[in-house]
C-alpha cells in the first residue's frame, strides 16, 4: 500500500497548462476560478503554472513562460521546451478544459479526503475527547468540499454591482434583502441583506427571541429555508411558542375552537425549511460547523442564534471569548453568504454586553425598548436601528403581543392579532 501514488491526473494537468499557453486569455481565467496551484500534483506543473499565472494572460506564450522560468533557474529541471511543448500539444483544443479542470478538482479533493482521515486516525488512538475529534471530522469533511471562487475582476464586480442596482430601482416599493416580516422595519433596513451580522439586542422581557422567531417563521412558511439556534430555549418550547404565534392562540388560555387553527399551524410549519438547533454549551467552532452542514444538506438562507452570551468562544478573559463568538458568527454569514440575527444582552447602562467588538463586528445594531410603561399583555415597542450599513438609521415602532409573542406593525395590525380571550379571565 505504500507504494502507490496519491491520486492525481498527469495527463489533465498537463493538457490545462497547454490550454493555459494556447489561449491564455480565455483560458487561465476559467483555471483561476477553480483550481488553486496547490490542486495540481506535480510540482514542476505547479511552477510552470506559476510563472503563467505571474502576468497578465495577454502576455502569456511559451515563450514568456519559458523565459521567467529561466530566470528562476529552473526550466531545464522541469523538462525544458520539449516539455512545454508537449504539454502545448496535449491542450491544442480547449474543448475539453472544463472536463480537464474538474478532474483535477476530483483527484485534489480525494488527496485530500486521504489526508484528512490519515490525521484524525492517527489522533484518534491518543485522543481523550472524542467529541472534540467528532467537531474536527465535520469540519475538516465539509471545508473539503470544493467551492468555485467568486471572480474578483473589475468587470464581473462592476456587472454585479449595477445587476444590484438596478434589481434596486425596479423593485421600487420593494426591498433588496429578505423580508423581516414587518412592513415598517423592512422599510427603514431593506430587509435582511446576505453575509451581514445583525445584532438584535434588549432588555429582559422586551420580546428578542419573540421577534427573531416570528422572522425565521415567516421566511420558513414561504418557502425560504431559516435555521434557529437556541441556547437559552429547547427546541420543542420554540416550536410551541411558533405554533401559538401563527395561530394568534395564547398557550394558557387555550379554547377548543384553538386546537384546529393549532394543527393546522403545525401541518404547515412540519412541510416547512425550518431547522431548529439546540445551542447550549455549543463552542462557535461546532455552531459554525453545524451551520455549514445546514447549508449544504438545506439550504438555509438565514440563521438565527440566541445568544450571543450563551455560546462558548475561546481567549483568556470573558471579553476576549465573546469577541471571539462575534467574529465567527460575523465569518460565518460572509462565508455562508446568508444573514445572522444575533441576539445579545444589555448591560444596565444599555450597552451591549461584556463586548465592545460585537457591535463593532455587526453591520446592523437593533435595540428593543419598550414604549412607556411596561405591559402584561400588549406591549408598545420601539426598534431603534442604530447602525444599518445597507438602510437607514431610525426608529420603528411595533406592537408585541405577549399572550402569543408576536410582533405586528403599529398600523398594520390585523384583526386576528387582537386577543379573542376576555382580558379579565
Amino acid at each position: 500500500m505504500t507504494d502507490i501514488l496519491p491520486p492525481h491526473s498527469s495527463p489533465a494537468e498537463c493538457a490545462i497548462i497547454g490550454c493555459c499557453l494556447n489561449r491564455p486569455v480565455e483560458s487561465i481565467p476559467q483555471v483561476q476560478a477553480v483550481l488553486s496551484l496547490e490542486a495540481f500534483y506535480e510540482l514542476r506543473h505547479r511552477e510552470i503554472l506559476d510563472a503563467a499565472f505571474s502576468m497578465s494572460p495577454d502576455r502569456v506564450d511559451l515563450i514568456t513562460v519559458s523565459q521567467i522560468l529561466t530566470d528562476r533557474g529552473i526550466f531545464e529541471n522541469l523538462g525544458g521546451h520539449e516539455y512545454l511543448a508537449k504539454c502545448q500539444d496535449d491542450g491544442f483544443s480547449s474543448a475539453n478544459l472544463s472536463e480537464w479542470i474538474r478532474i483535477v478538482q476530483d483527484k485534489f479533493t480525494l488527496r485530500k479526503i486521504i489526508a484528512m482521515c490519515s490525521s484524525l486516525t492517527a489522533d484518534a488512538y491518543g485522543a481523550t475527547d472524542a467529541s472534540e475529534l467528532l467537531d474536527r471530522l465535520e469540519t475538516s469533511s465539509l471545508s473539503i468540499r470544493p467551492q468555485n471562487r467568486p471572480s474578483s475582476d473589475i468587470r464581473s464586480l462592476t456587472n454585479e454591482a449595477i445587476n444590484q442596482i438596478e434589481k434596486k430601482f425596479y423593485t421600487k416599493d420593494g426591498i433588496g434583502g429578505l423580508t423581516t416580516g414587518l412592513i415598517d422595519l423592512d422599510r427603514l433596513t431593506d430587509g435582511l441583506h446576505d453575509g451581514e451580522m445583525i445584532v438584535l439586542s434588549g432588555f429582559p422581557s422586551t420580546g428578542k427571541t419573540a421577534l427573531s422567531v416570528n422572522m425565521a417563521v415567516t421566511l420558513a412558511l414561504a418557502g425560504i429555508p431559516t435555521a434557529v439556534f437556541s441556547a437559552e430555549m429547547r427546541p420543542a418550547q420554540l416550536m410551541v411558542r411558533s405554533i401559538c404565534s401563527e395561530s394568534r392562540a395564547n398557550y394558557h388560555h387555550l379554547e377548543e375552537k384553538d386546537l384546529a387553527k393549532m394543527v393546522n399551524v403545525s401541518r404547515n410549519l412540519a412541510k416547512s425549511p425550518l431547522c431548529m438547533e439546540a445551542a447550549h454549551g455549543m463552542t462557535i467552532s461546532q455552531l459554525c460547523a453545524t451551520a455549514r452542514r445546514l447549508k449544504q444538506q438545506k439550504g438555509i438562507r438565514m440563521m438565527v442564534v440566541d445568544y450571543i452570551q450563551l455560546l462558548q468562544g475561546t481567549g483568556d478573559n470573558r471579553e476576549q471569548q465573546i469577541s471571539s463568538v462575534s467574529k465567527g458568527l460575523k465569518s460565518i454569514a460572509l462565508e455562508l453568504n446568508l444573514p445572522v440575527i444575533a441576539l445579545s444582552q444589555l448591560n444596565d447602562d444599555g450597552k451591549l454586553r461584556e463586548s465592545r467588538s460585537i457591535g463593532q463586528d455587526a453591520d446592523s445594531v437593533w435595540k428593543l425598548e419598550n414604549d412607556g410603561e411596561r405591559q402584561p399583555r400588549i406591549q408598545p415597542i420601539k426598534l431603534h436601528v442604530e447602525k444599518c450599513r445597507d438602510g437607514e438609521t431610525g426608529t420603528v415602532s411595533m406592537t408585541f403581543f405577549k399572550e402569543f409573542t408576536r410582533f405586528a406593525d403599529v398600523a398594520k395590525i390585523d384583526e386576528r392579532d387582537v386577543p379573542h380571550y376576555n382580558p379579565g379571565e
